[in-house]
């Protein structure tokens, strides 16, 4: 598969992880979790699809591991509004905070 066509599904696959947050503020939904999880999926796999046909894959840098760790955070941040710890509203707000320095990221790479 080609490099457009791994980037197009990471874009998808984060459109769904959005999707998925974007379902918490509507507290009658039981569908967030199954959105959010697929796009978790998607982009993970779409996103270590880039990185091998970039040729990076042996050798991540710095931004990568970042992008890994800030992808774990968007995993475990819809169970704390479930489990009451924060507001729907505000884990929404951390979570287009997150995804926007994943965008960053991704399309700046920078050297740390």
């Amino acid at each position: 598969m080609s490099l457009p066509f791994y980037h197009l599904l990471h874009l998808v696959g984060l459109i769904f992880v959005f999707i998925g947050f974007g379902a918490l503020l509507n507290p009658g939904s039981r569908r967030a979790m199954m959105w959010h999880g697929i796009g978790l999926l998607i982009s993970l796999i779409s996103g270590f699809g880039m990185l091998a046909k970039m040729g990076i894959f042996k050798s991540m840098p710095t931004w990568v591991w970042v992008k890994i760790g800030l992808w774990l955070v968007l995993g475990f941040l819809p169970m704390l509004s479930r489990r009451g710890k924060l507001p729907a509203g505000v884990v929404v707000f951390i979570a287009a905070v997150i995804g926007a320095a994943l965008a960053w990221l991704g399309y700046l790479k920078p050297a740390f």
